[in-house]
């Protein structure tokens, strides 16, 4: 059984109380009342898609393009340069990113053991002969002679 909040003295709380069902449905029966001066005033908010996908590279290259050589004539057509520009200036930006670690690589261990670089020899050394084991295996008798 459903016990009310007040459980010190009797309460009609859960008598009076609506559920949440039936707000919902209420709810739904108040939009529906005013969905047609709703649509009416819809807000455009820019949202839409009008120039080519991101997948079409020829025709972003062409709006990149015309962002250096072209001054727009509405804010959709500048909108639209700046979007086909940041595939463009994203691509760079990883690009040259890529080819500083690949001409400049950083002098830690870390990068050493884990860059690209290292995978080649990570490979050759896995296939090839092992070399000579890092810790010594036996004890190493040395001969000395000092007067």
């Amino acid at each position: 059984l459903f016990r009310s909040p007040c459980f010190l003295a009797p309460c009609t709380w859960p008598d009076k109380a609506m559920s949440l069902l039936a707000a919902a449905s209420r709810q739904a029966s108040r939009v529906q009342l005013r969905a047609p001066a709703v649509r009416i005033a819809k807000r455009s908010l820019g949202d839409s898609v009008t120039g080519p996908g991101p997948t079409d590279i020829p025709a972003n290259l062409k709006q990149a393009i015309n962002f250096f050589t072209k001054s727009p004539m509405s804010y959709g057509e500048f909108k639209q340069q700046c979007i086909s520009l940041r595939l463009f200036a994203f691509a760079g930006v990883c690009g040259a990113c890529v080819l500083s670690l690949m001409l400049n690589p950083p002098k830690s261990s870390y990068w050493v053991r884990y860059s690209p670089t290292y995978s080649f020899s990570f490979i050759k050394n896995s296939f090839a002969g092992s070399s000579p084991p890092i810790f010594l295996t036996e004890k190493v008798e040395h001969e000395a002679n000092v007067p």
